[in-house]
């Protein structure tokens, strides 16, 4: 579809673009990101993150009762004028520049060092991006029929894993709550992080054709994804122990030595080139939707030209990272800090609309 305004999606696919857009490359590793402090319990920690993206689902559920053909965008500028509301709107845009970018670097080196190494990295993110442009410039409606198929593979890859039960021990996560409530809530702030993608619900709901079920499919969308988190996160450590993930820089992928085919010699090629297919998919939902707050800004502009030029800006950003080590740092820096804007520019807005319904109640 070439324009925007047609590009409406079904409950069902409105669901799947959520959950493709918190499901990224952050899933190879989040074990390791928990164990350091909830240990064999970090599982829980993994589910109890989910409370970020149940906020930002419930303020959602407020801004589109009073405003269902409108995104949070347009209620920026008209609630908080257009100046201050441009200007969050750009740190809201530039959200979306750094997940995108952080999410392709982090793929090409899963690529470059597991499979391709005769590739560089740049030669990775040029396939990456010109792959996520295409995509993005088939538009919304497009997007959401990829993320329905990428996430079939998300429940295929993430319960195959379940082959890891005969081989684990169940004593790796034992004893449960063993390492104190204190930890398992201190550890859930950093699986918080990896709901990170959620916020492209306030840009697409007025694009769902049946707005009934908008907050039902968006709540489904956080606990689906906080139970494929879960088991991936317990079934790692019930694998792999808590003294052996945090020395395996993609522990999930470790997981599938586990499985034996006769006529596959190698499961874990397989494995890492169909989870470099699913994150694509999150890559090409955050490019189009950097590309249409971008179009925001840009009026005139035809969307495509946008997506055009974006390619060598995303190219040159994800290049900056340099290793993983600078992108950890750097992710680990900045993503608090945005998580916590995000939930205040959101709860701001939604608050001054119904303070303003208020007082106009009171004048009449």
């Amino acid at each position: 579809m070439n324009k925007l305004e047609s590009n409406n999606i079904t409950p069902g696919e409105f669901t799947c673009l959520l959950i493709g857009s918190m499901i990224g490359v952050g899933i190879l590793s989040l074990p390791n990101d928990l164990v350091n402090v909830a240990k064999q319990d970090s599982w829980i920690s993994a589910a109890i993150g989910a409370v970020y993206p149940l906020y930002m689902v419930i303020v959602a559920s407020l801004l589109w009762k009073k405003h269902p053909q409108e995104n949070i965008l347009f209620l920026s500028k008209k609630y908080l004028g257009k100046y201050l509301g441009n200007i969050l709107n750009l740190i809201f845009l530039l959200y979306f520049v750094l997940f995108t970018t952080s999410v392709a670097f982090g793929v090409s080196l899963i690529l470059e060092t597991l499979i391709s190494n005769f590739l560089s990295t740049s030669k990775i993110l040029l396939i990456i991006f010109f792959l996520a442009a295409y995509t993005s410039m088939k538009g919304l409606k497009l997007l959401g029929r990829l993320n329905q198929l990428m996430f079939l593979y998300t429940i295929f890859l993430s319960f195959i894993l379940a082959v890891a039960l005969l081989r684990g021990t169940y004593l790796n996560i034992c004893p449960i709550l063993g390492s104190g409530i204190l930890n398992i809530i201190k550890a859930s702030k950093n699986s918080a992080f990896a709901y990170g993608g959620i916020e492209v619900l306030f840009l697409i709901y007025p694009y769902v054709t049946d707005k009934k079920r908008i907050t039902k499919s968006s709540l489904l969308s956080v606990i689906i994804t906080a139970l494929i988190y879960s088991w991936v996160t317990f079934i790692t450590i019930y694998y792999l122990g808590i003294d052996i993930v945090p020395k395996i820089e993609w522990s999930v992928n470790s997981v599938t030595k586990t499985l034996e085919i006769p006529v596959i010699n190698n499961f874990r090629f397989i494995f890492t080139i169909l989870w470099a297919t699913i994150i694509y998919k999150t890559i090409s939902n955050h490019y189009f939707i950097t590309a249409f707050i971008l179009k925001d800004f840009f009026k005139k502009i035809p969307i495509k030209k946008i997506i055009y030029a974006l390619y060598p800006l995303m190219l040159y950003l994800s290049l900056r990272y340099k290793n993983s080590a600078d992108r950890l740092n750097f992710l680990n820096y900045i993503i608090p800090k945005y998580t916590l804007f995000n939930m205040i520019y959101v709860a701001l807005i939604t608050i001054i609309i119904y303070l303003k319904k208020d007082n106009l109640h009171e004048k009449q």
